[in-house]
This record gives C-alpha cells, sequence and structure tokens, in this order.
C-alpha cells in the first residue's frame, strides 16, 4: 500500500510540475520597444598636409583630392530578463540604441596646392559634393532607416530561456535579428550614395574640371 501511495504521490507531483511549467507565459512581458535612434551627418575635416601618394586610400592617379566617410552602424540594447515562479526566464528588449551615420568626413587636398589657389578651390569644391552626397543623402534616407528599425524591433518578442547563460544569449540574439533585418535597407542607403558619388568621378568630369585652371 505504501509503495501504491508513493507511485501516485509522484504521478501527482510531475502533473502539477508539468502545469506549472505549462503556465508560464511570457508574452505577458511583450510591450513596445523603445528606440533612441542617433544619426550622424558627420564634422568635416580638411587635410592640405599629405601629397596624393600619401591619402589613406589612393584615388586616381590624377585625382588630386579625397573624401573619404564611412557609413557605420553601432546597435546596443537594454534587456529584461525575469526569472518565473519555475526557475525558467522571460526574455524581452526595453530599448535599443542605434548609432547611424558618419562618425566624421575626411577631405584631403594634395598639399602642393595651397588655400586659395584656383586649384585647391576646384579640388575643394569636387570634394565637398561627394561630402554633400553622404550628409544630404543619409538626410533624406533617414526616415527609411528609423522606419526599417521600428519595424525590424517589432517581430521581436518575448521568449522563454532555462538558464541566465541562455537568456543574455537570446537577448544579444534579438538585437542580431534587428540588425540583420534592416540590413537591407542600409544595403540600399550605401548603394545610392555610390552611385550618386559617381555621376562627378568620371574621366569627363575631370577633364572638366581640368579646364578650369590654367596649370596643374
Amino acid at each position: 500500500m505504501k509503495t501504491q501511495y508513493n507511485i501516485f504521490y509522484l504521478i501527482v507531483t510531475l502533473f502539477l510540475s508539468t502545469a506549472c511549467i505549462a503556465a508560464v507565459d511570457c508574452s505577458t512581458y511583450d510591450s513596445d520597444i523603445a528606440l533612441d535612434i542617433n544619426i550622424k551627418y558627420g564634422k568635416i575635416h580638411y587635410d592640405n598636409t599629405k601629397s596624393n601618394s600619401q591619402f589613406p586610400s589612393k584615388p586616381y592617379a590624377t585625382t588630386m583630392g579625397l573624401t573619404m566617410s564611412d557609413l557605420k552602424q553601432n546597435f546596443s540594447a537594454d534587456s529584461h530578463i525575469v526569472q518565473t515562479s519555475d526557475g525558467s526566464f522571460c526574455v524581452s528588449l526595453k530599448k535599443v540604441h542605434a548609432t547611424i551615420g558618419f562618425p566624421r568626413i575626411d577631405i584631403y587636398i594634395d598639399k602642393k596646392y595651397r588655400p586659395g589657389t584656383c586649384n585647391y578651390n576646384v579640388i575643394k569644391e569636387h570634394e565637398e559634393y561627394h561630402a554633400r552626397v553622404q550628409r544630404e543623402g543619409l538626410q533624406f534616407f533617414e526616415p527609411k532607416i528609423r522606419q526599417a528599425i521600428k519595424i525590424a524591433s517589432k517581430k521581436i518578442k518575448a521568449e522563454r530561456a532555462f538558464s541566465m547563460d541562455q537568456a543574455q544569449a537570446m537577448a544579444s540574439s534579438m538585437l542580431d535579428r534587428i540588425q540583420r533585418d534592416i540590413k537591407p535597407t542600409m544595403d540600399f542607403v550605401q548603394k545610392r550614395l555610390t552611385e550618386e558619388n559617381q555621376v562627378i568621378d568620371t574621366p569627363e568630369s575631370y577633364a572638366a574640371e581640368t579646364k578650369k585652371c590654367k596649370r596643374w
């Protein structure tokens, strides 16, 4: 009789434990993720101390100026990890921080052309066009970028983990998914900026600019 009682007690205990586990519903922690999006347009820095061969990126042999501006992305998130009654964890994101844009824009002008000369002014005008394309292009696409992040964040729902390590990895994975979802948008923006910059980086454009000054 005692053996039967022990078996019955074990079955009841297992049933109650299973019911308790099934009762955990992490969806109660779902809520709109707050977004902190910072778009950087980059301050322009001029460098007239290097020759063409010393530029950090080698332009065309005949080009005496260079504009460098990398479209950067930096994401982080505030996670919300709650231990439930059965010892598992509900994982969600409270806030996503995104910084996108140009930390700085560097314009290099060959040092043999001094400020105030015709050559310097023509090169400066050309490179400032590139800088303007980057900044104004980013400004134009800013609403599209913000919308992409908003849509991606709304796809993230609270999930259940069974250890703190798994919960932290899950939170990191949620942020990765947001970045992965906005990648097509960012690739499109980069492609359009590159195409617009190429408009004046042609042999015809260089030839026309060369004619603006008597000597090079």
